[in-house]
């Protein structure tokens, strides 16, 4: 992006074209790999500064469970104000903010004495995370197109790097300097998300919005200066026009486009990412924690968090890989990953060994975990790129509330039975339900067919004359399989064979037929 000089001031003129899947975009990339590792890998490290808060405050499992639930709430649920604000201030400006905020909480949670004064340092925490992984996760989706679930694949593995390396790092350094003390040095190592956000540069549809917007101001502007009221009684009109269109909540230019939950495809996925969301969530404190309960050593319970990351790292990429294939749809893999993992949390309570425990942590991270390989592609595929910023933002909203209290409870039931087996079958439940829920898409459609499909005439497509359809053109599009006729003379769905029936009779179809696009609401 360059800078250029109109009547005296600056302003930004982007690219005519944005470099997709090539050049700078994979320094975005790299960018987006660094920050997720620190953001998303000191959070699933969190399960090693658990058992130690639990021990150093003599705190129950269910009331110190809450420090980490308030940190993931945050981080999932500030997503539409993040996204908001990287529009309106860029994505760099907030990633660097968000560090900022997040080193701090951290240094401050070294003074803490008492265990409920966490809540408080935790929640500045949270709003740096929060900061931090809607843009990181959203940036990268305008950067890539053919490649966009590898990129996203990439991306999200680098969160096992941090959670294969972060245990150790943690355990090294309670070892050494003591839980409080610990905390200072983790301040100063995750503001390393500042340098990593750096590297971001505003994506070039943001920057022609922008400046549209820019331009609109300064033609009202120069109308309120020559006195045409007539004209600015006309952009005013035009304005209330594109806010009623845009059909947004009104929180203050929240970022949330509630008409997005119009589209049933849209909250089937919304419910089944929550239902993930709980049980992925609960993975970070229920392994090193039934470790630990198992009677083995603070070593173990790093390392069992370590195995968590390194299949992270392998799986995620390759899911990414793979859903860029197209051999599978993207919601089949969904729901295969979430029925194993939910199968290996439902037997966890017949082994009593950290052999199995390995196994389980493994296959947690392999399985459970790719759905954040696949909200990206999954919600792109539903409400296309212009709605995918807003459509994140509700998505994370939803995450965050499961986030919130599924830690809590799972201490609960902790303390309640004196061990982890109801949590981990309360886990395997919910993954279940999330696999559940994507094969309900068929279901969906069937009883969603006005909620899933756009109705245009042949005009949209050029297909029309006086006389009737373009039967060459229209032969040409009805091979699109998510392209559906409609004859709107009688009001009712057409099945594509009756139409192409028709062809064998007559040259061309009468006007009254209409075209409908599934999912584009």
């Amino acid at each position: 992006m360059t800078k250029e000089n109109t009547n005296g001031k600056h302003k930004w003129r982007p690219k005519t074209e944005q470099e997709m899947d090539q050049g700078f975009a994979w320094i975005v990339l790299l960018g987006c790999f660094f920050m997720y590792m620190f953001v998303l890998g000191t959070m699933k490290s969190y399960g090693v500064l658990y058992t130690e808060m639990v021990e150093h405050f003599s705190s129950g499992s269910g009331n110190t469970a809450w420090i980490g639930s308030i940190a993931w709430f945050l981080l999932q649920g500030l997503g539409p104000v993040a996204n908001l604000l990287s529009k309106r201030f860029t994505f760099r400006r907030v990633t660097i903010v968000g560090g900022i905020m997040l080193g701090s909480g951290y240094f401050l949670s070294g003074f803490v004495k008492k265990m409920e004064l966490m809540y408080l340092t935790f929640t500045l925490c949270g709003i740096g995370y929060g900061l931090s992984f809607a843009p990181c996760a959203t940036i990268i989706s305008y950067y890539f197109k053919k490649r966009r679930a590898l990129a996203n694949g990439i991306v999200v593995s680098a969160s096992g790097i941090g959670a294969l390396s972060f245990p150790f790092l943690y355990r090294f350094l309670i070892d050494k300097y003591g839980l409080l003390q610990a905390f200072w040095i983790i301040g100063g190592v995750v503001c390393n998300i500042c340098v990593a956000g750096c590297v971001f540069r505003q994506p070039i549809q943001l920057m022609k919005n922008r400046k549209e917007h820019e331009s609109k101001d300064d033609t009202e502007t120069e109308t309120r200066v020559n006195g045409s009221d007539d004209s600015i009684a006309s952009e005013k009109k035009s304005e209330i026009k594109h806010l009623k269109n845009t059909d947004m909540c009104g929180c203050g230019g929240l970022d949330l486009r509630l008409s997005l939950f119009k589209n049933r495809l849209f909250c089937m996925y919304v419910f089944a990412f929550t239902f993930s969301t709980f049980g992925h969530v609960n993975n970070t404190i229920l392994i090193p924690a039934h470790v630990r309960d198992l009677g083995y050593d603070k070593t173990y319970v790093a390392l069992s968090v370590s195995i968590t990351g390194g299949a992270e790292v392998i799986a995620r990429i390759f899911f990414g890989w793979f859903a860029d294939l197209n051999i599978v749809r993207r919601k089949y893999i969904f729901a295969v990953c979430m029925f194993i993992g939910g199968i290996f949390s439902l037997i966890t309570p017949l082994f009593d060994n950290f052999t199995y425990m390995a196994i389980y942590a493994a296959a947690s991270a392999t399985f459970p975990a790719s759905f954040l390989s696949l909200i990206s592609v999954l919600a792109i595929e539903i409400v296309g790129m212009d709605d995918f910023p807003s459509a994140f933002g509700l998505i994370t909203l939803f995450m965050a509330f499961a986030s919130v209290i599924n830690q809590p409870i799972c201490g609960w039931l902790r303390d309640y039975y004196g061990n982890w087996h109801i949590s981990f079958i309360l886990t395997g439940v919910t993954l279940l339900c999330s696999g559940v829920t994507v094969l309900l898409e068929p279901l969906i459609m069937r009883c969603s067919t006005r909620q899933k499909y756009k109705v245009t005439d042949g005009n949209e497509f050029g297909m029309t004359s006086e006389e009737g359809l373009d039967v060459d053109k229209y032969k040409k599009l009805i091979k699109d399989d998510s392209l559906s006729v409609v004859d709107t003379s009688i009001r009712r769905y057409t099945p594509k064979k009756y139409i192409n029936e028709a062809f064998e009779n007559s040259s061309q179809l009468p006007r009254e037929l209409s075209f409908i696009h599934k999912y584009n609401v």
